[in-house]
């Protein structure tokens, strides 16, 4: 019984799937990536404009742009949080997608996980306007 409901949610299908959103993602970050890097477009942070505060993922744009020059320490500086979580980042969207897709409910430590990384992206954007980096 148990190996059936394993089986079940493991199904090729849901892999496909899952591996057909990431692509599509995937797919967009590039598109959005050589928009950026090659011209005058990108997504404003209303937060910023707004406030002169700069919001938990200010940078992350120039972050990412750096990170293909493999230029880490110009990356780390626009937005070390993000850079430093990005593994997780990127590993979460794919369990997220995996999740979606199996339509299975979302184990309760990686909520709380998720809870904690929200938590210490918030701190990381209190603290970055007080110490001004």
């Amino acid at each position: 019984m148990i190996y059936n409901m394993v089986s079940d949610v493991l199904s090729n299908d849901v892999w496909k799937r899952t591996i057909r959103n990431i692509l599509i993602l995937g797919l967009f970050g590039v598109v959005y990536y050589f928009v950026a890097r090659f011209t005058d477009f990108g997504i404003k942070c209303y937060v910023y404009e707004l406030t002169g505060l700069k919001c938990p993922t200010c940078g992350a744009t120039r972050m990412a742009i750096s990170l293909s020059k493999l230029d880490f320490k110009s990356a780390f500086r626009y937005n070390g949080f993000i850079l430093v979580s990005l593994p997780f980042i990127i590993g979460e969207i794919m369990y997220l997608f995996y999740v979606n897709e199996a339509k299975v409910k979302v184990n309760k430590k990686n909520a709380v996980v998720m809870y904690v990384w929200v938590g210490l992206l918030v701190i990381f954007g209190i603290v970055r306007n007080i110490f001004g980096f």
